[in-house]
């Protein structure tokens, strides 16, 4: 059996570059109304979307960084005995169970604990969504599952066209350069791909 090698990984520019000249062939299909064929309409809504996820997500990712510099993350710190370290950060009540045990001697400390990080959650949530941190993340998780309700579709959808089967290829491309090690892609892609390439070229097409 030949030994395994990791064939080189494409540059960014030369992907963007193919994926450019995708979008202006499929982009020029759909505005003169050459192919009816489903996936062109898919591929166009999956670009939408895929670029607004993106940047919903770069919008949540700076109100969270503007969050931390103003309050920093909900947390406490627990107390050590421990010459090396002091303390330990803890971001949920079961850490700090996990950490000094449920001995009778610690729980006064463990419910004084508790109290400070729900203040402190409870902080961090009026603040989120005061600056608007809240309706960021829940628009960007919307958009996720609509990008990935659209990921299944196309990998589903047999192209009735060679241009169909760019739309599929440009779906999972642009994918797999953000999530390079996501399940599932871009194989299922692939394998479909190769359905379809065999029943266009078996029915003539």
């Amino acid at each position: 059996m030949p030994s395994r090698t990791r064939a080189p990984r494409r540059s960014k520019a030369t992907t963007r570059t193919e994926l450019a000249a995708a979008a202006r062939l499929l982009s020029a299909s759909l505005s003169d109304g050459r192919s009816e064929d489903p996936l062109i309409s898919l591929w166009q809504d999956w670009r939408e979307t895929f670029a607004s996820s993106k940047q919903l997500c770069c919008e949540a990712q700076r109100l969270e960084r503007k969050l931390v510099e103003k309050i920093g993350f909900p947390r406490v710190e627990i107390p050590l005995n421990d010459h090396e370290r002091s303390s330990v950060s803890a971001t949920d009540p079961r850490q700090i169970d996990w950490v000094l045990g449920k001995a009778p001697a610690t729980r006064a400390l463990r419910r004084r604990l508790k109290r400070d990080l729900a203040a402190a959650q409870a902080r961090w949530d009026a603040e989120a969504a005061a600056i608007g941190l809240t309706s960021a993340v829940q628009r960007e998780a919307a958009a996720d599952r609509r990008v990935d309700e659209l990921l299944k579709a196309a990998s589903r959808t047999p192209a009735g066209s060679i241009t169909g089967v760019i739309a599929k290829l440009a779906i999972a491309t642009e994918w797999s350069e953000l999530e390079p090690e996501a399940d599932g892609y871009p194989w299922d892609f692939i394998r479909g791909v190769l359905s379809d390439l065999t029943t266009l070229t078996t029915n003539g097409t």
